[in-house]
């Protein structure tokens, strides 16, 4: 993959959805993707890091270098979710009606 500004805002705005609907057992992935997707947010939302956030700019550069670290292993499955997502909103159901004699 390669690192386009568009691609990575198209994989950040599916993440989260992503995550919601394999929680709400909506949506099946690899294991893997599952477990990535896990460690990203719990190391987000930790205050444990490599670097800590006090440490002007570097603390956030560790936080965003493993969100694109992630993103990048994951742009695959993102990519397969957006197309399942936009394949079952584009499904119409519809029933044959008879016209009453």
């Amino acid at each position: 993959m390669n690192f386009n500004p568009m691609i990575i805002f198209k994989d950040v705005q599916t993440f989260f959805p992503m995550v919601w609907a394999i929680l709400r057992g909506k949506y099946k992935m690899p294991w893997g993707t599952f477990f990535w997707a896990i460690i990203c947010l719990v190391y987000l939302i930790s205050p444990i890091d490599l670097l800590p956030d006090v440490l002007p700019l570097l603390g956030i550069t560790d936080d965003g270098a493993f969100i694109l670290l992630v993103l990048t292993m994951l742009h695959k499955d993102l990519a397969a979710f957006r197309q399942a997502k936009q394949n079952q909103e584009n499904i119409i159901e519809a029933e044959v009606v008879e016209p009453k004699k």
